[in-house]
């Protein structure tokens, strides 16, 4: 008899000292990172946030959660259940009291896995250990947003690179966050990646489905109402962002993510895939801002730059955010 399958959202926080905030909820009896069962059509962040602010009453920045990873293990507190948990992590923030139906709240060491209660399988089987792994190798970024052109381009080697790059992130296990259309480059990259076995997630504006230019078979679209709406929605979406080949709209988008980044608005790293050199001149670009003081060395040295797919999840692997340019 096969088990039944429990989907939830979980977030894990870390205090100074490594340990992460479990809670413990009325009439169980085992800690667990906070977080719940989705609502109808929610996207697993948006779960995360929902059940995070009805737990602990703290509404988490939607820029500042990045993605840890799916598991799947044994459920703690319903026997001959399967767990499929969407977990994310968020920098730390303060809990004082509890809401719902919480009973406890405790930090954990994940190092030595002590604490007053039982803790939860997918904490002991495979959160902790995936944490302190990270911590000490890096780790690739479990959706990333990419910003390319909605034209093909004027040579077929564009669209090759589009395809390449949607194929890698698959062959990574890393799913894809873009801007909904089937059409030029933003369709290759996104054909690509489903048929290699990627998460594809569109996000459009209403203004262009009306134009019939989204793309109809993705695993889910998110329409909003403008374009200033999309491009936050894709920046939440995402754990990184990487500029293909593109036009205005592209550069626009990739000035904006390295603007956030940059002010400590997201924590996600920002990359450019030159492939055949197509940045360059932007490359250019900014090196001179930085000579001629407009863009401090540090900010240009955390942009990820590679010309092949290995080399820039190499680099995203290794990336660590900057401090903010405005930091208190």
């Amino acid at each position: 008899m096969s088990q039944a399958t429990i989907e939830v959202s979980a977030v894990v926080v870390r205090d100074g000292a490594g340990r992460v905030l479990n809670v413990r909820k009325r009439g169980t009896h085992a800690l667990m990172l906070p977080g719940g069962k989705p609502e109808a059509g929610e996207d697993p962040r948006g779960t995360a946030i929902r059940e995070f602010q009805e737990e602990l009453g703290i509404a988490l920045d939607p820029l500042q959660l990045r993605g840890i990873g799916t598991f799947v293990t044994d459920a703690a507190n319903e026997p001959d259940h399967r767990l499929v948990a969407h977990v994310f992590e968020h920098p730390y923030v303060s809990v004082a009291n509890p809401l719902a139906e919480i009973d406890h709240l405790e930090w954990v060491d994940p190092r030595s896995i002590a604490g007053s209660f039982p803790q939860a399988p997918l904490n002991t089987k495979h959160v902790y250990p995936e944490l302190l792994r990270r911590d000490a190798e890096g780790a690739l970024p479990q959706r990333i947003t990419v910003f390319t052109g909605s034209s093909a381009g004027a040579s077929p080697h564009f669209a090759e690179v589009a395809a390449e790059f949607g194929t890698a992130m698959a062959g990574h296990g890393i799913g894809l966050v873009y801007g909904g259309g089937h059409v030029g480059l933003m369709g290759v990259v996104a054909d690509a990646a489903r048929q290699a076995g990627s998460e594809v997630v569109g996000v459009i504006p209403q203004s262009l489905v009306d134009r019939e230019l989204a793309h109809s078979d993705i695993d889910r679209i998110e329409v909003v109402a403008n374009m200033h709406e999309r491009k936050y929605r894709m920046a939440a979406l995402g754990d990184a962002f990487v500029a293909l080949p593109g036009g205005p709209g592209t550069l626009e988008e990739f000035f904006e993510a390295l603007t956030w980044m940059q002010l400590g608005m997201h924590n996600r790293p920002v990359a450019l895939y030159n492939a055949g050199g197509f940045w360059d001149a932007q490359l250019r670009m900014l090196d001179d801002m930085v000579e001629q003081g407009f863009m401090a060395q540090t900010f240009r040295e955390r942009i990820v730059i590679a010309d092949t797919p290995e080399a820039l999840f190499g680099g995203l692997r290794e990336w660590r955010a900057p401090r903010a340019k405005w930091h208190k």
